[in-house]
């Protein structure tokens, strides 16, 4: 650690010396009407900077690095352009032509490493923006993410929910935030994601694996919540989101302000609470204790120079979550409006401080990201003074990449990653179903990218150390009779997991009708702490966990391979995988009763998942003021040892959407209607153990518009779920066991003031 730190001290010093204080200056124009554009985002994701342009379509940025930047220029109505432009203290001024058009199929994303155009990317990730979940919000962060074609959710109620990506989830989904790993006790069926909207530009969603940059825990893909840009210097923004459900009555604030001095100095601050009763089905019935309620606080520092920048930043999240009791929901339901807590419920506190660090030596770049996340997760069930499971989390993490231009067009990087996690069970807890442990994760990495012409190239190798050692002799524990696995005399016991990954993958696009993408990628996972040690009741369930510490790792190699085609009128993509997975650990109930609760025993075996999406996206040129899109998502999992289904694989889905551009009328601009329509399908290849889960027809509608007032631009948003009430079981609740039917209509009210 020491010697990481002095290297960047070095190139910190080395970076202030050589290299010169350069700008940035353009005009963005209409194609066709050669008119300038005012209020084009102009954004470097390199350096979270950006600007909008002037009246006259103009824009500037300084203070850049000698280097080669990717400037993207985004607007509504347009086609969004990306430029990797060489700045030099020549020329650097622009002239860029935006086109006309409603689809907008391309733009820049980050989580591959590397920074380059979404089309492009030998990786599939998708995108989705913030100005997208508005329009659509929900009360979970996750589900407005199912829209997404081959992503899916656990859910146990609207306020606790995880990603699934192509049939896997749990631990097999990496949450990155502000850069680094998000570790918030993932492990657990009924632990949610624990991440909200505030303060994010969009989200990422790698679809695949993703262990060579992110490691252990990357082996389904990853959601990568990226922060808002920065204010434009000398600039301070600011706005208020307001947001109102009918459903669950619920009620969401949020206010931020950000601002950057002239001299390279960023701020910004932000928070947020949000509230919800218990929610209706589509028979009108209340599910009992599926209230919830969080805050949220975050607040920055930064500097940006010409020898790089750098961050930190901090977020305190506070969550109480209720939980339904399986027995009899009926008993939970109070009065329509009551929103206080009651048994049983989770509390969950996270501490969240990290920085990170961009450092440009000539075309050569340095980034170092360091972290320190705090998790508290309290599970109550019997009484509201007494805790039940208490799990006290803390996780410090790094990662630390040089970036070496070899070439023109190929670059590599080199790479370091780790971190170092310590769980500790409270001793005045009622119930372990863990032991304490610590996991010391160390590894090292290196890609290469060739990146010219009509083609991208991209491919790496990586190699994992992880030491985990639980401990069961603190007091309380032994006093509550928890035993490890083989009842070691000291009360402890060590794993190690190691190996190396290798992935590749390459993009070609003769043309710009055509891309074709394809992909071969290992990923690996150590087991989890519930996994390996679990051994006990799990508070707020019926359920006696079981794990084994005989667990190896998981390791797969997936195969996708995807094509786009588009015109100025439409476009279709298709993307198919093979998922072939040794080792796959999936939890099952058995017949043998520990007291009066079921025990479940996680297991292992060999698995495959394969299937694919494919997506329609119509946006004719001779009627721009109407577009419309579909999508086909599709993946079937099974063991490969009897081909029987695996557990919670998502139905088969087919999404729909037409969107309507109307006219501005008066103090409305840019209004617009949506219709958007789920048929989710009959899953009938349903598990051992598992029932299968009839289809159903989802509709919702959006309407909104920019509102002046005052001189300012207001966003309204009004969307509806389920608005035809419908009644149905989602084969990914955990409720659906239990027969407990998912959310009826819900309209939601969002009204966005910037100041």
């Amino acid at each position: 650690m020491r010697l990481i730190i002095l290297i960047a001290m070095c190139f910190i010093s080395v970076g202030a010396l050589a290299s010169q204080n350069l700008s940035i200056a353009g005009k963005v124009i209409d194609k066709n009407t050669r008119e300038p554009l005012p209020g084009v985002s102009v954004f470097i994701p390199e350096l979270n900077r950006g600007v909008v342009t002037e009246m006259d379509g103009t824009f500037s940025l300084g203070a850049l690095p000698e280097r080669n930047i990717t400037v993207q220029f985004s607007f509504i109505g347009y086609a969004t352009q990306i430029e990797v432009i060489k700045l030099s203290a020549s020329n650097n001024s622009l002239v860029i032509e935006l086109e006309e058009t409603i689809s907008n199929i391309d733009e820049v994303v980050v989580s591959g490493a590397y920074i380059m155009s979404k089309e492009s990317s030998p990786i599939s990730i998708e995108k989705v923006s913030r100005d997208a979940i508005l329009k659509m919000p929900s009360p979970s962060l996750m589900t407005s993410l199912t829209k997404t074609p081959g992503v899916n959710e656990i859910s146990l109620g609207p306020g606790i929910s995880k990603p699934v990506i192509r049939g896997l989830s749990f631990s097999r989904v990496l949450s990155v935030y502000q850069g680094g790993r998000f570790e918030n006790q993932q492990w657990g069926a009924d632990h949610g994601l624990g991440l909200s909207e505030t303060g994010i530009s969009n989200i990422e969603l790698i679809k695949g694996p993703a262990s060579i940059i992110y490691g252990s825990g990357a082996m389904a893909g990853v959601v990568n919540l990226i922060e808002e840009k920065d204010a434009a210097a000398g600039k301070v923004e600011g706005d208020v989101n307001l947001r109102g459900y009918s459903n669950s009555l619920g009620l969401r604030s949020e206010a931020g302000a950000k601002g950057a001095s002239e001299n390279g100095f960023v701020w910004s601050l932000r928070a947020a609470a949000e509230s919800h009763a218990d929610y209706l089905d589509g028979d009108g019935n209340a599910v009992g204790n599926t209230r919830f309620n969080t805050q949220n606080v975050k607040a920055g520092v930064g500097l940006q120079k010409k020898w790089g920048d750098t961050r930190i930043r901090y977020t305190y999240l506070s969550q109480k979550l209720g939980i339904i009791d399986e027995d009899d929901v009926s008993e939970l339901v109070t009065n329509r409006g009551d929103r206080k807590v009651q048994l049983p419920f989770q509390d969950v506190k996270d501490h969240f401080i990290n920085s990170e660090t961009n450092l440009f030596i000539g075309e050569d770049r340095l980034k170092a990201t360091f972290g320190y996340h705090i998790n508290f997760r309290e599970e109550v069930e019997e009484a509201a003074d007494e805790v039940d499971l208490g799990l006290r989390q803390s996780n410090f993490m790094y990662d630390v990449k040089y970036y070496k231009e070899l070439t023109d067009g190929l670059e590599a990087i080199l790479g370091v990653q780790g971190f170092y996690l310590r769980n500790i069970n409270y001793e005045e807890a009622n119930e372990f179903l863990i032991p304490d442990a610590t996991k010391d994760d160390r590894s090292v990495y290196f890609l290469l990218n060739y990146n010219k012409d009509k083609w991208v190239a991209q491919g790496g190798i990586r190699y994992d150390y992880r030491k985990v050692t639980a401990d069961a002799s603190a007091a309380h524990i032994v006093d509550y009779g928890f035993l490890l696995p083989g009842e070691p005399a000291d009360r402890t016991l060590t794993r190690t997991f190691d190996g190396v990954t290798a992935s590749a993958g390459t993009t070609f696009r003769p043309n710009s009708s055509w891309r074709f993408r394809l992909n071969v990628a290992q990923g690996f996972r150590a087991p989890d702490l519930g996994e390996l040690f679990s051994n006990g009741p799990h508070p707020g369930t019926n359920r006696f966990e079981r794990g084994s510490a005989d667990f190896v790792r998981e390791q797969n190699i997936q195969t996708d391979f995807g094509i786009r085609y588009s015109t100025p009128n439409f476009s279709l993509s298709g993307e198919v995988f093979y998922n072939h997975i040794d080792n796959y650990i999936f939890f099952a109930p058995t017949d043998e009763l520990m007291g009066d609760l079921t025990v479940w025993e996680f297991e292992q075996t060999d698995a495959r998942l394969y299937g694919g999406e494919v997506e329609l996206d119509i946006h004719p040129t001779s009627a721009k003021w109407v577009s419309g899109s579909t999508s086909y998502s599709m993946v079937i999992g099974q063991r490969r040892s009897d081909m029987t289904y695996l557990p919670y694989i998502p139905a088969f889905r087919w999404n729909q959407s037409v969107d309507f551009r109307l006219n501005n009328l008066g103090v409305f601009t840019n209004p617009y209607i949506s219709l958007l329509g789920s048929f989710i399908f009959d899953q009938n290849r349903e598990a051992p153990l598992e029932e299968a889960t009839p289809g159903y027809y989802l509709l919702g509608l959006n309407v909104g518009s920019q509102v002046m007032m005052a001189g300012k631009s207001l966003d309204i948003y009004v969307s509806g779920s389920n608005i035809l009430n419908k009644t149905y079981l989602d084969h990914m609740s955990l409720f659906r066991p239990f027969g407990v039917n998912q959310m009826g209509r819900n309209i939601a009210l969002n009204v966005r003031i910037p100041f």
